[in-house]
């Protein structure tokens, strides 16, 4: 796929899905433009969201009108994933400059204090980002979270391999179509989950971001954990130590 019809089905998936009146912003910050497509009212809560490694942004569209009428919603395309962000010269390597992006992130959308919501690798982000700055995150919200209180299925990941050895379009609908018990799939392109770093354009690819590791130690409520109540996210005494798992 080239950089222009990427760009085409992109805008495509916008057009047709999102609620009329979407913008999109260009967010700089020392790792690079950041895209973020925004929609609902200006004056709003902010709720910002992640989408999973190998998605942009547009993936929210099932959520994003509903989710618009009391949040201004901000959708991200992760600097290192599929999407408009572009890399600059300093490069996301660890979880600090992640957190650190997105720092740079809610700052140039001006939203001090937002509602964070995550899918996949997004939600593992956005748990790491609550741990790095719970001052600023005033709802968390995980779905179907990586490595943040569990790992993966040894079959899962047998059924992953083929995709994850030698990513292509073919085998990552494949994979998908197992995942989601055969459910319709956008078609190529579209911003759904089907883009994967050998079919992106070569012009957005940067250095590799930081994947996820287990973070084991903390319990949790399922489906949102917010920092306002008790509960829902809580650390241990003693925290175990693992690389790649921040503790605030």
């Amino acid at each position: 796929m080239t950089a222009t019809s990427f760009d085409e089905a992109y805008d495509e998936v916008l057009a047709a899905n999102w609620p009329a009146g979407t913008t999109y912003s260009q967010v700089t910050t020392p790792y690079g433009t950041t895209r973020v497509n925004s929609c609902g009212p200006g004056d709003a809560p902010p709720l910002v969201l992640l989408a999973g490694g190998g998605a942009t942004s547009t993936v929210w569209y099932a959520q994003a009108a509903h989710l618009g009428r009391a949040h201004r919603v901000h959708a991200v395309d992760l600097i290192g994933e599929p999407g408009r962000s572009v890399a600059g010269e300093r490069p996301i390597r660890t979880v600090a400059d992640l957190t650190a992006w997105l720092d740079g992130v809610l700052d140039g959308l001006g939203a001090d204090r937002t509602a964070l919501g995550g899918h996949s690798y997004g939600a593992w982000i956005a748990l790491h980002y609550a741990l790095h700055a719970p001052h600023r995150v005033r709802k968390l919200v995980l779905v179907d979270p990586t490595q943040c209180f569990a790992g993966f299925r040894p079959g899962y990941l047998l059924h992953a391999l083929p995709m994850l050895l030698r990513p292509t379009a073919k085998r990552t609908r494949a994979f998908l179509e197992w995942e989601t018990g055969g459910a319709t799939l956008g078609r190529p392109g579209c911003g759904c989950a089907t883009r994967q770093p050998a079919s992106r354009p070569a012009a957005r690819s940067p250095a590799p971001a930081p994947r996820p590791r287990p973070c084991a130690g903390w319990t949790y409520r399922p489906w949102s954990c917010s920092p306002d109540a008790a509960g829902p996210m809580t650390r241990p005494a003693s925290p175990p130590r693992r690389p790649g798992c921040s503790r605030a």
